[in-house]
């Protein structure tokens, strides 16, 4: 049986880009049933008869602009993934995709074999592109808004609660949250635990309240949620608990032993997918790699063997591991000797652009390996974010 050609959408106000990519999106390695639509509007009504599996649309357009058809994408459509395009130029994304989880965000002009690897890349049955329960994750709406120099109030609601952010040309001045106001408004919304969004136009906010940069508001918010969510791991987890979960209870040492151990066995037994495992640990690598300027990221032991990678072609990420080892021992070793505590991430300057190692569980430390131009707070951020899935995911 034939597979099934995948659907694009393409929506773009004007003639000449979606003609463009009409014409040439289609290749022998990608074939693919390309629809068109010069609207927000008109791409709705599409999408209301016609299934898509991926959308790539244009940000700044008349009328619905492609942030507000992004959310209304993703709670209508949960299944469809989109890829946003923009003619802004920004420090923070080139030419390569931005991929977060059911994002992915590109930067025109843009080489078109470019494109038909992230459309590739997207189209992937495996991919999280398509799998992410929740459909886009708030963090990567309010990048989107800073980095496309919009201004608009974006409005977050959940069963019990709701907040606005106010964008002023992507800047983030204001947020309110009951009563909150400011920086403390926005890091409760940014902790909300899932929710619909809705994008309202206006021309100016009600007040200018907070003076952070967004890159610096991010980190701090995902600081924030990682000390809240080590609180909570702190005072709840217990690692025997765990493994003999749905074993019945006993006061028999020995048979509380058989349970563990018969609890370990079903763990090793459990219809665990080894290979998309890997390909999970290998998306939460290229996280750091899609951002500009980040060339290597790797999951080394701390007896220097290298775990996993991503890496450009050419570079000898075994070599890195090896070496790197060292450097996060002496790192360790120095914190130690002063009474700073545990590592929780490190960095080496170099005249080409900095090294950067954090300590991955007990037994493992990340590294990455950047170029000069790289924007430091987006890799913090990312490490922040996915330290702890990293550490869980190369447990497995």
């Amino acid at each position: 049986m034939a597979e099934k050609m995948k659907k694009i959408l393409i929506v773009d106000d004007e003639e000449d880009m979606i003609w463009s990519l009409k014409n040439n999106l289609n290749h022998e390695k990608l074939q693919v049933d390309i629809l068109t639509a010069s609207s927000g509007e008109e791409a709705l009504e599409i999408l209301k008869n016609t299934p898509v599996d991926l959308i790539i649309t244009d940000i700044k357009m008349s009328g619905i602009s492609g942030l507000e058809l992004l959310i209304e994408v993703k709670n209508r459509y949960q299944q469809t993934g989109v890829i946003v395009m923009t003619a802004y130029p920004s420090p923070e994304f080139k030419s390569e995709a931005l991929s977060k989880g059911s994002l992915h965000f590109i930067e025109k002009p843009f080489d078109i074999n470019n494109l038909r690897k992230v459309v590739r890349h997207a189209l992937r049955e495996d991919n999280l592109f398509k799998g992410t329960v929740a459909g886009v994750e708030l963090s990567d709406i309010i990048q989107i808004n800073c980095l496309s120099r919009t201004t608009t109030a974006l409005k977050v609601k959940t069963s019990n609660q709701e907040g606005i952010i106010y964008f002023l040309e992507g800047k983030i001045v204001h947020a309110v949250c009951g009563d909150l106001h400011g920086d403390d408004a926005f890091f409760k919304i940014l902790a909300f635990n899932g929710g619909t969004l809705e994008s309202m136009k206006i021309t100016e906010a009600p007040n200018n309240t907070i003076k952070s940069s967004f890159e610096a508001l991010l980190i701090e918010g995902a600081r924030r949620m990682d000390e809240k969510n080590s609180s909570e791991e702190n005072d709840s987890f217990n690692p025997d608990a765990l493994e003999i979960k749905n074993a019945p209870s006993t006061t028999s040492g020995k048979k509380n032993n058989k349970n563990k151990e018969a609890a370990k066995e079903n763990l090793k037994t459990d219809n665990i997918d080894k290979e998309a495992i890997m390909n999970s640990l290998q998306d939460l690598l290229t996280e750091f790699t899609n951002i500009p300027g980040v060339n290597t990221a790797c999951l080394v032991g701390r007896d220097g063997f290298l775990l996993d990678s991503i890496a450009l072609s050419g570079i000898d990420t075994e070599m890195i591991g090896a070496i790197a080892s060292s450097g996060f021992g002496a790192s360790e070793s120095m914190g130690n000797q002063l009474g700073k505590g545990a590592m929780s991430m490190t960095m080496i300057e170099y005249a080409n652009g900095p090294v950067m190692f954090s300590p991955i569980g007990n037994d493992a430390f990340l590294v990455i390996v950047a170029d000069k131009e790289s924007n430091l707070g987006m890799i913090r951020l990312k490490i922040k974010k996915h330290a702890s899935a990293i550490a869980t995911t190369a447990a497995i």
